[in-house]
């Protein structure tokens, strides 16, 4: 998938959708994301009380209802505090926290882009599409190498000296410091359409 990634996204238009985003500061979620940032980053250890808040009020940015899968939580924990400190899931590490959050590998990326923002970009199907020029079914959203790759991808077009005047352009658009895998995701999903 990362060949694909290369092949579809370029910094030129990365920067034509940057440069046509229009930005509301103001909205729910721009307030909220620096919040759950803030939650995280605060946190010494990721207990099973953290993980709780956290990945419920991860859901309040997603239209479906959080259930519990409570049976692999101690598992989730530890992953998701190797996560915080910059390790990247395997594909099975990503599978124990899927089936923990819902069964959902959206739901999974963004809890883990709120605790380590900088390792984690978030995955949906409008940062798919935009990537992939494909329709975003599930089975080609839950795939985790899929994204696994996107975040080798992030790394990849974010390190181009030419992302810098993009990166700053949407921190100013935005109105607060953000790292270079959110730059890219957010300018993804809004490229990558309703």
């Amino acid at each position: 998938m990362l060949d694909i990634y290369k092949e579809n996204i370029s910094i030129d238009k990365l920067r034509q959708v940057e440069e046509r985003l229009k930005i509301q500061p103001n909205s729910s979620d721009f307030i909220s994301y620096t919040e759950f940032l803030k939650y995280f980053r605060n946190l010494k250890t990721i207990k099973k009380h953290n993980l709780i808040i956290g990945i419920n009020f991860t859901y309040g940015w997603m239209p479906t209802i959080f259930h519990f899968r409570p049976d692999k939580l101690n598992e989730a924990t530890h992953i998701l505090n190797s996560a915080k400190l910059g390790q990247i899931p395997s594909v099975n590490d990503l599978q124990v926290l899927k089936e923990c959050f819902n069964n959902s590998l959206v739901g999974t990326s963004k809890l883990l882009h709120f605790i380590n923002p900088t390792k984690f970009a978030i995955w949906d199907s409008r940062v798919y599409r935009y990537l992939t020029n494909q329709k975003p079914y599930s089975y080609r959203l839950d795939n985790y190498n899929a994204y696994l790759d996107f975040l080798k991808f992030c790394d990849f077009i974010s390190s181009n000296t030419a992302f810098e005047s993009i990166h700053s352009s949407l921190i100013k658009k935005v109105g607060y410091t953000m790292t270079r895998f959110r730059t890219v995701e957010l300018i993804m999903y809004n490229g990558g359409g309703p």
